[in-house]
């Protein structure tokens, strides 16, 4: 922390958990708090939500995909933002699944990649 805390800083902007009070320097600490922030202005200017889908990505591709192909990067994206934006829904995704699975007509390989005959 140190080496990477410039000394001219004024300020380190947290989440408010304690452990910051043992690593920033005691006068520097301001903690945020997002739920009165959107409650007094109908925001949150932070990046919480930006980090929590690109942090569900990066496990996706570690656990899942294993490795990321330019060809199917778009279709792991799209993946990977139905999942978060699905991320309150779990109790209601099997049903859910189960209906597509035997309602929708089977995707061909053709169309899974995108060849061109």
């Amino acid at each position: 922390m140190e080496a990477n805390l410039s000394p001219d800083a004024s300020k380190v902007v947290t989440d408010g958990a304690a452990t910051y009070s043992f690593i920033v320097p005691k006068d520097k600490p301001v903690a945020t708090n997002h739920e009165q922030e959107l409650e007094l202005t109908g925001m949150i200017r932070g990046t919480r939500t930006r980090e929590g889908a690109f942090s569900l990505f990066k496990r996706g591709v570690i656990g899942s995909d294993h490795k990321l192909s330019t060809d199917h990067l778009a279709s792991y994206l799209q993946e990977s933002c139905g999942r978060y934006n699905r991320r309150g829904m779990q109790p209601f995704m099997f049903n859910t699944l189960l209906h597509e699975v035997a309602t929708k007509k089977p995707m061909t390989y053709k169309t899974l990649t995108r060849e061109v005959f």
